[in-house]
């Protein structure tokens, strides 16, 4: 009998062999309305040219399960409180950007963050820029200590996040979102230059905004734990293609004791730690390791050696990655899918720990053809034991 997406993550992330790898996805809305016309799912543009209306419906729910792909992880967060009413300006951003409305605003406005729609491009969604950090002006760490940030025992602030958990709960891996919790949002808060200022030259007002924010993500991992999460969820973008954004001993010294003091709130319970960071983080993948994490992802292969990190911490943690999605899912043939899918399963696969799929989104310039046979290699060789062909 086939096991459920939580029995397979599970099993896996216990470096156990299930039946099959976890697959997992991430499309671009126009990736999406692609694979949803090629499979006849439904769910293309409208005569209205809607956008929202398209970016979260049963017909994804219809595709994923006929490209079985079961994206065994849901996370969940705070939302707004029962009262918030957001305003038309806002719902068309929304609709430009095809984002959720209140988990998006959550995560910025609610902070005081502003943010403005970009230039239209080829994609039917749009880009957004920033455009106020509301602590950008701070010059005392009093003011920091002041500052309010958004009230996580407003009325409502749960009531959705706790329905979604016990609804998904059975099926999949429910994790609490922290989402943008520490690093990414000092900047989004302070702004990326002031803040690089302080972390060199300012470092009062750098372990200020650490610390407030270290504590209000505390709060905030245990209202989610609380409702019965199976873990934490954090995103927090630390490199480039090629290098951290920050030294990685100025890292150590002040984000790695703070991450191990969130992390602590999940572990102490016997709960998961799931760890997002785009980029080559290289030197700061065996401190994550130490301090607790269970799943690392993506690992961009043009990004990072994803056989070294196997071959370090394999036995430790849960590589949740997936294939090339600068060069081969873009421009590659589906020979090059083929191959590098195959090299992915043969490699990292064996002993569980691993989840695969696209290692990013897929935009809306990925070949369809090429996502099919990502997912036709992976469904016909990715159960256990892992036999690849010479």
């Amino acid at each position: 009998m086939a096991m459920t997406p939580r029995e397979r993550i599970l099993a896996t992330i216990a470096h156990r062999e299930p039946d099959r790898v976890p697959l997992t996805a991430r499309f671009w809305l126009d990736t999406r309305i692609k694979l949803r016309e090629y499979y006849g799912v439904g769910g293309g543009i409208d005569k209205q040219g809607s956008i929202a209306a398209l970016s979260y419906t049963l017909a994804d729910e219809k595709l994923y399960e006929k490209m079985g792909i079961d994206n065994p992880m849901v996370t969940v967060t705070r939302l707004m409180p029962r009262d918030w009413k957001p305003t038309p300006e806002y719902m068309s951003f929304c609709e430009a950007t095809g984002y959720e409305t209140e988990s998006e605003y959550a995560n910025f406005e609610d902070y005081g963050i502003r943010r403005k729609l970009g230039a239209k491009g080829r994609s039917v969604l749009q880009q957004y820029f920033f455009t106020h950090h509301p602590w950008a002006s701070f010059t005392t760490t009093k003011q920091v200590e002041d500052a309010q940030l958004p009230d996580i025992e407003a009325p409502g602030r749960f009531e959705k996040t706790g329905k979604k958990v016990e609804e998904k709960r059975d099926s999949y891996l429910v994790m609490g979102g922290l989402g943008h919790v520490l690093w990414t949002k000092s900047w989004e808060l302070r702004g990326m230059l002031t803040l690089m200022k302080d972390l060199h030259a300012n470092p009062e007002m750098a372990e200020a905004i650490l610390n407030k924010l270290t504590d209000y993500g505390c709060n905030m991992a245990d209202k989610l734990l609380d409702l019965g999460c199976d873990g934490l969820s954090l995103s927090e973008d630390w490199g480039n293609n090629h290098s951290l954004f920050i030294n990685p001993d100025l890292w150590r010294r002040l984000f790695k004791p703070r991450y191990k003091k969130l992390f602590d709130r999940a572990k102490r319970r016997g709960k998961l730690v799931y760890f997002h960071s785009d980029g080559n983080i290289t030197p700061i993948v065996g401190d994550l390791v130490e301090i607790g994490i269970d799943i690392l992802n993506p690992l961009q292969p043009e990004c990072i050696d994803q056989l070294d990190v196997k071959r370090r911490y394999g036995s430790r943690i849960t590589i949740d990655t997936g294939i090339s999605n600068q060069r081969t899912l873009p421009f590659g043939t589906v020979d090059d899918v083929k191959r590098e899918a195959l090299r992915a399963m043969k490699h990292l696969a064996p002993g569980g720990g691993f989840v695969y799929g696209t290692s990013h989104y897929a935009m809306y310039e990925v070949p369809v053809e090429n996502i099919i046979t990502l997912y036709e290699t992976c469904r016909k060789y990715c159960g256990y034991p892992i036999r690849i062909p010479d």
